[in-house]
């Protein structure tokens, strides 16, 4: 098991407040996204991946109930991950995986399955959106939603292929087997949507909403490009040195800073008038955590 899952599935100290802390964001969040499933997604028979949209094409032709199938398909894949992996995709994760199977059902046999929104593009939109902030919640409390996400892990290891790709493969078959079973070609598009509410509502909750960015800027005259970051955006920033490869013998500054994406438009305006010869990289960042953005938690 890398060092990498080591620390995201540590254990705290048993009834300790991170341990009552991380089992709280996992039940709630298990709720959420079963609440995301059973109230906007399945009622319109839209399968946006994963193991519950399995067990939704299970039910579509043998009537077996959604949360106890993907319950069933489920363990296994935990059993087998936590061989090959470790041990650390224990209880949390058993504790997901049966909330979120219970709730499921339990909803479908409280509520039936009538959707709360009668238009399909807005309930899948809107779906995606709450099944994303719960396997979000999930992620904060240290676990794993179970799923493709595990299946995908599983993949990686045996493959060496990455496993955002392994889980799009994943997901992509049962999109198909959705249309194929289903006989409607239209629900591939939702189901596209979908997997896109889900996971940039999950970036959005992990992340937050306001992304940063990082500029690297090269220019003659980067000591007034760093008085504009120092004074007039109140920003700080690492000046490094470097050499061209045309003129290897000419030393180069390099700024690094990193910004909002108002202030980033806002420099980039700055630097134009500068220097207009300036050469500047722009990257997205999910997270810049640190004095003045995001603080260590």
């Amino acid at each position: 098991m890398s060092q990498f899952h080591r620390a995201l599935f540590a254990s705290a100290p048993v009834f300790s407040r991170e341990w009552l802390l991380n089992h709280a964001w996992v039940l709630v969040g298990s709720l959420v996204m079963a609440a995301g499933y059973n109230l906007f997604i399945i009622p319109h028979l839209v399968v946006p991946g994963g193991i519950i949209g399995f067990a939704q094409l299970i039910n579509k032709l043998w009537g077996l109930p959604v949360g106890l199938t993907a319950l069933v398909i489920n363990v296994p894949i935990l059993a087998l991950a936590s061989r090959i992996m470790g041990p650390g995709y224990g209880a949390k994760t058993v504790l997901s995986m049966v909330t979120s199977s219970l709730a499921i059902d339990g909803l479908a046999a409280w509520r039936g399955t009538v959707p709360v929104i009668e238009d399909i593009l807005v309930s899948t939109v809107f779906g995606g959106v709450v099944i994303g902030v719960g396997v979000a919640m999930i992620i904060r409390g240290k676990a794993n939603a179970g799923g493709t996400s595990l299946l995908g892990q599983l993949a990686s290891r045996i493959t060496r292929v990455p496993t955002g790709r392994c889980m799009l493969w994943i997901d992509g078959c049962i999109v198909v087997a959705s249309m194929l079973i289903l006989r409607d070609l239209k629900a591939a598009p939702y189901a596209v949507i979908g997997i896109f509410a889900i996971s940039r509502s999950l970036d959005a909750f992990l992340n937050g909403l306001e992304a940063s960015k990082a500029l690297m800027i090269i220019s003659e005259r980067w000591q007034q490009i760093g008085d504009e970051i120092l004074g007039g955006l109140d920003r700080g920033g690492t000046v490094l040195s470097g050499h061209g490869l045309w003129a290897r013998q000419e030393e180069r500054k390099v700024i690094f800073t990193a910004l909002s994406r108002r202030e980033s438009v806002a420099l980039q305006k700055r630097i134009r008038d500068i220097d207009p010869g300036a050469f500047c990289m722009v990257f997205d960042t999910n997270q810049v955590i640190g004095e003045g953005f995001r603080p260590w938690r």
